[in-house]
Formats: structure tokens, sequence, C-alpha cells
């Protein structure tokens, strides 16, 4: 037992001596001043070395209420998030307020009544209208999202007026909303489509058919998901 101990005791010299050696070269780095070059290109080297596989850092600020004013981006903008905006922005202008909000798989659609915008069987949008086009226009110019205007009639045939069918009316309506929205300020291109009453059938059946023919009556502004430069041609599972 004793030969044992007296093999393991230079240990403790030994650890008593890297204590003090350890001690001793961290007081020379406390007291050392390195150059100040030298040191900025050390972090620097290892700010790049973090940023090649970790990306830029991200400061967080304070967190901004839904505000299309602070939108400034290079894609297409989220659809839930642009609802919320647009919710927000019916609420508050009076001029809106008979514009209705729909999510589809097609994209997130901005209807607007023939009340609206135009007289019956018509397709010159009404003045007061424009300024509620303007509200949009100001809106959409704000995001990458690919647009489209389409245009929608009632099923019943026309028998007199200055369009041979509805086919025509619907594709003027949605025509003159694109040329609308274009002279107050969106400045992106704008796919234009009359449907007639191709989408009729779509509407609820729980609903009466006057209301179902006002319904048809329309013109529907469609937010897409994407910004228009790479369309999904196929979709292939």
């Amino acid at each position: 037992m004793e030969d044992q101990q007296e093999s393991t005791i230079w240990l403790i010299s030994f650890t008593d001596v890297m204590a003090l050696m350890l001690t001793f070269f961290v007081l020379l780095f406390a007291m050392s001043h390195p150059r100040e070059d030298e040191w900025d290109q050390f972090t620097d080297k290892v700010q790049e070395s973090f940023n090649k596989f970790y990306g830029q850092t991200l400061n967080r600020g304070q967190q901004d209420a839904v505000n299309i004013e602070k939108i400034n981006l290079s894609r297409a903008l989220d659809l839930n998030y642009l609802r919320a905006i647009l919710e927000d922005l019916i609420e508050k202008d009076s001029t809106l307020k008979m514009v209705k909000l729909i999510n589809q798989k097609e994209g997130l659609i901005i209807s607007l009544p023939q009340e609206m915008l135009f007289e019956t069987g018509q397709a010159d949008v009404k003045g007061e209208a424009n300024r509620a086009l303007f509200t949009l226009a100001n809106t959409l110019s704000r995001i990458k999202n690919r647009v489209e205007v389409v245009g929608h009639t009632d099923p019943r045939p026309i028998t007199s007026g200055r369009y041979d069918s509805n086919w025509h009316l619907s594709l003027a309506r949605a025509a003159n909303v694109a040329a609308v929205l274009e002279n107050v300020g969106y400045d992106k291109p704008i796919i234009i489509r009359g449907q007639a009453a191709g989408r009729y059938l779509d509407l609820p059946n729980t609903i009466g058919e006057v209301e179902r023919l006002d319904l048809s009556r329309r013109v529907d502004i469609i937010i897409m998901e994407d910004d228009g430069n790479r369309i999904k041609l196929f979709d292939i599972n």
C-alpha cells in the first residue's frame, strides 16, 4: 500500500506546476494588448467562415403590424399574409365595402360585383369605381405576384345591345378593369380572360336563383402564388 502511494505522489507536484503555468499564461494574456488591425482581420475571417455555412446574421427588431407600406419584396408574397392586408384595407376604406375575398386553389380572388363597377349590360367602368380600383392598384403594385383579371356574366343570353354574347361582354369588362388598374398606377403585366357564365355552376346550390345571378355578374382579380417568372406548366406527381 505504501509502495503504491509513493509511486503516485509525484502527481501532486506535477498538478501544482501545471496549475501555476496555466495561471501564468492567463495573466500574460490578460495583460497583453493585441494589435487592433490584426484582431480585426481575425474577427472578419471568423465571421466570413460563419456566414459561409450559416448565412448572414439577422437582427431581430420590433415586430410590425400588417402594413402594405412596409412591403418591398423581389418574390411573390404569401397569399395568407396578403389576405390579412386586404381585409384590413377593406375594413378601413368605404369604397371597398362590396369587395369579397375568396381563397381558392388557383389563388386569392378579389371579387368585384357588377353593381360596384358597371351599369347593367355595359362594360364601361363607373366613375365612382375608379377610386376603389386606385386603392387596389396601389396595394397590388407593391407585390410581385402574377395577376389575372377575369370577367363573368350570368347565363342568360344577350338579345340586344353593344355586345354579341356574354363572352364578349365578360372579356370587355375584364379588359376595362385591367385598363383602369394600369391607368391608376399598376405597371406590371395583367392577363385578362372572359369566362361569361362558365363558372355559374360553381356557385352554391343553397342560395336562391336571384342571388346566384347577382353573384355571377362580377369581375375577379386573381392573385397567383407565383411571380410569373416560373409558371408550372405540368403538375406530375
